[in-house]
């Protein structure tokens, strides 16, 4: 949330996370108190322990409730064994993704992306390769939440020194997608396995390669992505050609009807006739686009 001008708010410095982000216990007329995070420029620097903050006179710019309440034990878990930096930079990337994208995030990632981003630089820093098999899907799919991404790995790479791959940053865009939506970062991860999957049986079924830059790539992937949205919601609209498309794009429909199948494996989802139609439709044009 972002401070209301004209009114004063005063906080005690629990923590220094670094130059920019404290974490504060938030005072008010009923003498209670909650823990919060604060970002502004400046607003650690040559602070401490104890020390008092008044709104009115510090540069406040951000104010995070870091934590739901049944996840406090883990966040003081991490605040005690995760770098205070990494903390704090955490707190300014999830300021600069919401502002960016213009809304709240869901409060665990302040957990979730701090620990992350602890162990990573861990990893890289011991020479460990970070592989992430889902790259390719993750750019198309999620496009925006990646570029946010990338300016959070420059963040990173700037504050400790470390390079950061890319396959790294596919995996921030994940945990960014995931404070999206309430389903979170688990449904992501699962899209996008699935989606790789599927077009590994597209490819082989219709003997085609598909590079990962293409446009016939990016419009397959999302095509997946929604209908795999549509099948979850049961938002499948009727499909007044799905007879049709049985008869005459018998091939494709048989494709279709495979990867439904593994669909319904992986998510125990039952995909509508309707929507195996439309999926045939787009592996027909796929095809003949690419003859």
């Amino acid at each position: 949330m972002t401070l209301k001008e004209g009114s004063n708010q005063i906080y005690e410095i629990k923590k220094v996370f670094n130059n920019n982000v404290v974490l504060a216990i938030k005072k008010n007329n009923y003498n209670q108190t909650n823990e919060v995070i604060l970002l502004g420029k400046g607003l650690g620097f040559a602070k401490n322990q104890g020390d008092i903050l008044s709104s009115d006179k510090c540069n406040i710019e951000k104010e995070f409730i870091p934590v739901n309440e049944e996840k406090k034990e883990q966040y003081q878990q991490l605040v005690e064994n995760v770098n205070e930096e990494i903390i704090g930079l955490t707190t300014e990337i999830i300021a600069m993704v919401s502002n960016e994208l213009n809304e709240e995030l869901d409060k665990h990632i302040h957990i979730a992306l701090a620990d992350h981003i602890a162990f990573a630089l861990k990893r890289i820093k011991e020479g460990m390769d970070i592989v992430n098999p889902f790259l390719p899907e993750t750019k198309t799919l999620y496009y925006k939440e990646y570029n946010l991404a990338k300016r959070a790995a420059k963040m990173i790479e700037e504050r400790s020194g470390v390079p950061i791959p890319e396959s790294e940053v596919g995996f921030i865009t994940f945990h960014i997608h995931g404070a999206r939506s309430n389903r979170g970062r688990s449904r992501a991860v699962k899209y996008t396995s699935l989606i790789k999957k599927m077009i590994n049986v597209i490819e082989k079924e219709l003997d085609i390669e598909l590079t990962s830059e293409s446009l016939n790539y990016a419009r397959l992937v999302t095509h997946l992505r929604f209908a795999l949205e549509r099948i979850e919601e049961n938002k499948t609209n009727q499909n007044p050609l799905l007879e049709k498309i049985k008869n005459d794009l018998n091939f494709s429909y048989q494709v279709a009807d495979k990867l439904s199948l593994m669909i319904y494996e992986e998510l125990e989802l039952k995909v509508p006739e309707d929507e195996k139609g439309y999926l045939a439709m787009h592996l027909e044009r796929l095809k003949k686009n690419l003859i």
